[in-house]
């Protein structure tokens, strides 16, 4: 078994390093190509008997800086191995200012890592197997290093007040019966449903999840969105469309500062979903063959879409998968790409700052005339026409 070798392969993933540790502190090997003035592990003395200090341990140990800076460390024989920095955020200048100047760094080429949280987690899982022979799960890293039994038994204790609270003050929860309804509604996209729902009347209130006003609008519009998106799901909708939703709204409203508008935009979520379902529900019948490739589709707009590795990916012929998906949809797949296509192209013209050019590469149309030229005739203008017409951004580039 070559460590180097496994080490050279996170490496290529989390394009971070990972140094090994004496006993005494020192350090030793490190794979990577960082140089040694560009590594807070190794540059910073006190640092590394930071992350270094503490219980020793028979896992991966995650230390955290910054909020989104991570590091790992494995115990061995001969000390321990670190692997990091990881940035779990794409690295700003702010981010990279505070490493440089925390860490004392060499400015001249640095660049922080980035690497998502999953990502970086299975490489932890990786290399904790190679050393140890011993399997674990992305859940039980995260809840030995973050959840402890106080945590969970505190959250117990949590629960039990709130319980206590609410029926010695006789305050219940807004009834089960209503919500049923009010996502019921958006299952099967009947709008007007919704609502009526939403204006019913009964005794009971939300529960409190922040004792800050704005932030307990904000979680309570979440949990709402994010209900309103299965249900638009389980009504039909594409899941990565619904996933994506949420994750604009959301990111919306974490943006927002006033109570009523969070409220408001909450529920214009939840009729935006019921719309889309009830739209779905007007088209021809529901084929899970047709389902599977839109959902290809939507996944890939960014890339070029070949007809044969969508068959490939869900599993059929891709003949017969073009015959039955024009059967169904009256149109032919690579029609509906492009229409997909440049429906995104439109939503990027209107809400981005992104440039003709930026948003034709980003499609993977093959040149920006030939992105003109298929916008002009499913629209009726030119991309810059559109966005002149209905561009939110008034700053907007050609």
């Amino acid at each position: 078994m070559n460590l180097e070798y496994i080490c050279s392969q996170i490496i290529k993933i989390t394009h971070s390093s990972i140094c090994h540790i004496h006993k005494d502190g020192k350090p030793g090997k490190c794979f990577g190509s960082h140089a040694d003035e560009q590594n807070p592990v190794l540059a910073d003395t006190d640092f590394r008997e930071q992350i270094l200090s503490g219980e020793p341990r028979t896992y991966p140990y995650i230390f955290c800086e910054y909020s989104t800076i991570f590091y790992a460390i494995f115990p061995i024989e001969s000390g321990k191995l670190v692997m990091g920095p990881v940035s779990i955020e794409i690295p700003d200048k702010e981010l990279t200012d505070y490493m440089l100047q925390t860490h004392h760094l060499g400015e001249a080429g640095f660049r922080l890592p980035y690497c998502d949280i999953k990502t970086f987690g299975a490489c932890v899982l990786m290399l904790h197997h190679f050393l140890t022979g011993e399997e674990m799960s992305l859940d039980e890293l995260w809840r030995k290093n973050e959840l402890q039994d106080y945590d969970v038994d505190e959250t117990r204790a949590s629960v039990s007040n709130v319980i206590f609270q609410r029926q010695e003050y006789e305050l219940p929860h807004n009834p089960y019966d209503q919500e049923v309804r009010e996502l019921d509604s958006i299952r099967r996209g009947d709008v007007e449903m919704l609502r009526q729902s939403l204006k019913e009347t009964y005794q009971g209130e939300e529960g409190r999840l922040s004792k800050d006003q704005v932030r307990q609008a904000k979680n309570i519009a979440i949990c709402v969105i994010t209900l309103a998106s299965r249900a638009a799901i389980e009504g039909g909708m594409l899941p990565e469309e619904a996933f994506s939703m949420v994750d604009g709204y959301v990111l919306q409203i974490e943006e927002m500062n006033s109570v009523i508008k969070i409220n408001a935009m909450a529920r214009q979520a939840e009729y935006e979903y019921a719309k889309a379902v009830a739209g779905i529900h007007k088209k021809r019948q529901k084929n899970e063959l047709i389902e599977r490739t839109k959902n290809y589709i939507f996944q890939n707009l960014h890339n070029e879409i070949v007809i044969g590795n969508i068959g490939y990916e869900i599993g059929v012929n891709s003949s017969y998968l073009s015959d039955l998906f024009h059967k169904i949809e009256g149109m032919t797949i690579q029609h509906y790409i492009r229409r997909e296509k440049i429906r995104m192209a439109e939503n990027m013209l209107r809400y981005s700052e992104y440039d003709v050019k930026e948003i034709a590469n980003y499609l993977s149309f093959c040149s920006q005339s030939y992105f003109g030229h298929i916008f002009k005739e499913q629209t009726g203008m030119s991309p810059m026409q559109y966005r002149k017409k209905y561009g939110k951004y008034k700053n907007n580039r050609k």
